[in-house]
């Protein structure tokens, strides 16, 4: 070794030895894509040397399991920022934390939720929650730092990947492409990261939603279009070696929306919001609405209520009718939910009368008592 430097160097040996494989795996990832440059060899053997820094960062990117048991029994083996052990953290910060521990995409607040539930019991319950009397108060269920590195240092379950598989942008090999004729429909879907996980049950609410049917498609019925390759083989199943583990099949949330969007008929709701949306009809300003400041905070079941009354159906319009108009875009997002921070909270989400009243005044045929 070159004298006179602090520069460490590795060897096959000592890979195999740091990261717990044998000498052959340790010589074939120098073989690997992006693996670090030979520094020189030594000895009558020609022994490759590299630089061990350089090779740490490399099997971190690409063989994350094996860079993680040779972190097992350091205080911090991920490298988590530093920080007091009551420090409090959002279920958002969880999962940026833990996507930048990981080198990968945060976890999504959806995916954290599944981990919550008494079947995983894979992340603790909040450490505080809203009115649970203690300071400072909270408006969100909220997490010590310990309690939530606990929860991104555990130990996790890896399994070995094959070159070909290394390869593949996500990780897992390649699915067979979902079959469809036609172009996508343009439908307003909740906002989510790629890989974001969802169980059948998630995708048949959001089917039925996003294409006006008013109820949920159900598992039975997606099943049949797994059958018939409408929708594709599921991206993670049980036992996978992936991380995080799962205990059903699951659908990337690419996967699922792909699904959503296919060519075919919509129901009546979906179909009359689109027509609406596609209008170029002015506003009404026929209609008799309550006076009120544009910044007034209504819930769905009020805006349903005046909406019913100012468009002469004689009843409010339903809260799950509302739900379909927010999916399909017709409805703006709530300006206020809970926990964003602003005054006065709220503990559901709620429109400004400006934001509400707009989507009443939208253009579309009238009750009876108003024509």
């Amino acid at each position: 070794m070159p004298a006179g430097t602090d520069r460490t160097y590795t060897n096959f040996d000592k890979m195999a030895e740091r990261y717990g494989v044998d000498r052959t795996t340790s010589a074939k990832w120098s073989r690997e894509e992006e693996f670090p440059d030979l520094l020189f060899t030594e000895g009558q053997g020609g022994l490759h040397v590299y630089d061990a820094e350089d090779v740490d960062a490399w099997v971190r990117d690409h063989h994350f399991g094996s860079w993680f048991r040779s972190r097992q029994g350091k205080d911090n083996p991920l490298d988590l920022p530093k920080g007091g052990p009551r420090d409090l953290l959002s279920l958002r910060q969880i999962g940026e934390l833990e996507g930048q521990a990981l080198n990968r995409p945060p976890t999504s607040i959806t995916t954290l939720r599944t981990y919550l539930s008494p079947s995983k019991r894979v992340l603790p319950p909040a450490d505080r929650t809203p009115g649970d009397g203690l300071q400072p108060t909270v408006s969100e269920p909220m997490w010590f730092r310990e309690t939530a590195y606990t929860y991104i240092c555990r130990p996790r379950r890896t399994r070995r990947t094959t070159p070909v598989e290394a390869k593949q942008p996500s990780g897992r090999k390649s699915a067979p492409k979902q079959r469809a004729a036609g172009a996508l429909l343009d439908l307003d879907l909740p906002d989510g990261a790629d890989t974001d996980l969802l169980t059948l049950q998630e995708i048949g609410e959001l089917d039925g939603k996003a294409r006006g049917r008013g109820k949920a498609t159900t598992v039975g019925t997606l099943k049949n279009y797994q059958s018939q390759e409408l929708l594709a083989k599921a991206d993670r199943t049980p036992g996978d070696g992936q991380e995080p583990a799962v205990d059903e099949p699951m659908w990337f949330r690419s996967t699922a929306y792909r699904f959503i969007r296919r060519p075919g008929r919509l129901g009546a709701a979906a179909r009359a919001s689109r027509e609406i949306v596609d209008a170029s009809e002015p506003l009404r300003e026929d209609l008799k609405l309550p006076k009120g400041a544009d910044n007034d905070l209504l819930t769905l079941q009020q805006i349903g209520e005046l909406d019913g009354k100012a468009r002469g159906r004689g009843k409010a319009t339903t809260v799950s009718s509302m739900r379909t108009y927010l999916y399909n875009g017709l409805l703006a997002e709530a300006d206020r939910t809970p926990g964003d921070g602003q005054e006065p909270a709220v503990d559901e989400p709620m429109w400004f009368r400006s934001t509400a009243y707009r989507f009443i005044r939208r253009p579309g045929q009238l009750g009876g008592s108003r024509r």
